[in-house]
């Protein structure tokens, strides 16, 4: 009887120091995970040409090799390269999805992985309701040692149930802490604090406190070896998730949540916070096969 491999981490490459950013996190999370990299950059030939054509017809061989550089540096061996033609996010997506494995990019980038961040296509908001997608901003360091601390959104969905499988996976791995955090978004025409006579016993935190001990039934025991915080704030989730992802290594996000009004599948709070965390952002839908 065979033993089915696990998935090849998918990581896109786009020429752009964004990308090399990207394919370093991927380095380190597939190291910890015993997993295989594919490094992937793919070739729009549908995007228009710059005014000034090129002497030479870009064939994405000088990114592969760029990245094949990147991951001798980074004395990484389990590692592929490829080029690909079409979209580059719709392409990266299915091969992440044909797998089962996370896809990695870097927040901007050369090579305009903008759909990926804002879920801008139909075409591409339904492959991100299939897996995860990890995008890495430009402000993390590779160099820098890890701060031990792994942030999750909680909101009581199902999508916030496979946040929190990922999270509480990469905190155990990571030896971090982890923190679940619930932002009630109370509005501001609410009554202020100082109107009750105990503070803490507004109407909304005995609410927001069931929720995320509900949420969390379960995981502590299956994860005994992670410190579990809990906070809860009547900030706007993308405010208080990004504040957070300042002194943290990670931050999970269920990809919808329990409010769809979006007619985009990638949740408003998903989007929001990929355009501000300081650290790596982790979407997560509830589909999603945990590789550990």
């Amino acid at each position: 009887m065979s033993i089915k491999s696990p998935p090849a981490l998918v990581v896109g490459i786009d020429g752009s120091r964004d990308g090399l950013i990207a394919l370093a996190w991927a380095v380190r999370y597939a190291g910890r995970r015993g997993l295989t990299l594919r490094a992937v950059h793919v070739v729009d030939d549908d995007r228009p040409s710059p005014p000034a054509p090129p002497a030479a017809y870009d064939d994405g061989s000088g990114e592969i090799e760029e990245a094949a550089a990147e991951l001798t540096r980074l004395g990484f061996r389990d590692a592929t390269g490829e080029v690909r033609h079409g979209h580059p996010a719709t392409t990266l997506l299915e091969l992440a999805s044909e797998s089962g494995s996370v896809l990695v990019i870097g927040r901007r980038g050369l090579g305009g992985f903008a759909e990926l961040v804002i879920g801008s296509t139909s075409q591409v908001c339904a492959a991100l309701s299939t897996g995860t997608l990890v995008v890495v901003p430009d402000e993390w360091d590779p160099e820098a040692s890890p701060k031990g601390r792994v942030v999750v959104g909680v909101d009581g969905s199902a999508d916030c149930q496979a946040a929190l499988g990922f999270a509480f996976d990469t905190a155990a791995l990571e030896e971090a802490e982890l923190e679940a955090v619930h932002a009630a978004n109370v509005p501001e025409s609410y009554p202020p604090p100082d109107l009750w006579m105990d503070p803490e016993q507004q109407p909304w935190i005995p609410h927001a406190k069931i929720l995320v001990a509900e949420s969390l039934a379960g995981w502590r025991e299956k994860y005994p070896g992670v410190d579990v915080r809990t906070r809860c704030t009547g900030e706007h989730p993308v405010r208080a998730l990004a504040a957070e992802s300042a002194e943290a290594d990670l931050v999970v996000v269920g990809g919808r949540g329990r409010t769809q009004f979006s007619p985009l599948l990638l949740g408003s709070v998903a989007r929001g916070l990929l355009h501000h965390s300081k650290c790596p952002v982790a979407v997560v839908h509830h589909e999603t096969r945990v590789a550990a």
